[in-house]
This record gives structure tokens, sequence and C-alpha cells, in this order.
């Protein structure tokens, strides 16, 4: 019986943080209220209280699976480890084609998330957190890969990543992926040389 009343309150827990997620993404943090998001999920305010004791709480879940989903597409993107690295690092970039509809394109999660957020704020902190978790992996990549400089490397290849996102917010460009791994072919190919 407790594996049923399990599945069940993950269940709810899920559709509280789905919910919540479309609206973060759609209508921003700071746009969508704990009232919204329960009228959308339809469960009691008591049952969302039970999972998220606060909005912050419930955004810092968002965060999570946020993070959770990006760096899944980078290392699907990026393709198996025993793929060269400098190819990886080059292939990451594919994570930025949109396959979705343009008008549904709101922008990069965690930017959106940083210029809503307080300084020094636990969501400010969260999108470090992020960044660094993405910084540290290229970085490893770029060592695999061989570059006199894997920090560098790492840096300047993160900075473009994120520009890439930026440039994708107001305007969905469908060249943008393809321009920002063409620099990025380019920046590897110097820093291993």
């Amino acid at each position: 019986m407790s594996n049923v009343s399990d599945a069940r309150n993950s269940g709810i827990r899920d559709r509280i943080l789905q919910t919540a997620s479309d609206l973060f993404y759609f209508d921003g943090l700071n746009g969508v209220g704990i009232n919204r998001i329960i009228e959308e999920a339809d469960v009691a305010k008591s049952t969302f209280y039970r999972y998220f004791p606060t909005k912050e709480h419930l955004v810092l879940a968002y965060l999570d699976e946020m993070d959770r989903l990006w760096a899944l597409a980078l290392r699907q993107a990026a393709g198996p480890d025993p793929t060269p690295s400098a190819e990886r690092l080059s292939d990451m970039f594919d994570a930025l084609l949109w396959d979705g509809h343009p008008e549904e394109y709101r922008g990069a999660a965690f930017l959106k998330a940083s210029a809503e957020a307080s300084a020094g704020s636990v969501v400010q902190l969260r999108v470090a957190e992020h960044r660094a978790g993405v910084l540290e992996w290229i970085s490893r990549l770029s060592r695999q890969a061989g570059a006199a400089d894997p920090d560098g490397l790492a840096r300047t290849l993160a900075l473009l990543l994120e520009g890439a996102l930026a440039l994708g917010m107001p305007t969905l460009d469908a060249d943008n992926p393809r321009l920002a791994q063409a620099a990025a072919r380019q920046i590897i190919q110097e820093a291993l040389s």
C-alpha cells in the first residue's frame, strides 16, 4: 500500500512542479503567484504547501529540473565519452538547436531567472551553481581534448553558449546555433593547435 501512496504523492508533486515550470517559463518567476499555480495544478492549498512550503522552495525545484534537463541536453548533444573530446566540445552546441515552435520560445530558464532574481538571493546562488556546473563539465572536456589552457577554453565556450542562448530570447534566429557552433570550432581548433 505504501508504494501506491508514494507513487500518488510523487505524481501530485510532479504535477505541481510541471504546472509551475510551464508558468514560470512563459510568465516569469515574479509574474506567477502561488494561488495561480494551485488553481492550475488543481490541488488544495494545504497539498501545495505540503510539497513546497514556500514559493522559493518551488522556484528552486524548478531550477533544479531545468539544470538537469540542460545538463542532459548538453551531454546528449556532445555524444558519448568515447567520442574525441574536441568533437564533443563543438557538438555540444547542437543543444542550442530549437526543434519546437518559435512562438513557444521564451529564452533560457537560467538567464531569465538571473534577470528576475535579487542580488545575493538563493535564486542567484542557484544560477551561479548551475553556471559553475556547466563550466566544470566543459573544463573537463577541454582537459581531455588536450587544451593548453583548458579553463580558459571552457570559459570562452561557456560564454559563447550563454550568448547564443541570450540571442535566442527576443527573436529566435535559426542561424544562431550554427553560427555559435562555427565560432566554437574555430576557437577549439586554435586552443588545441
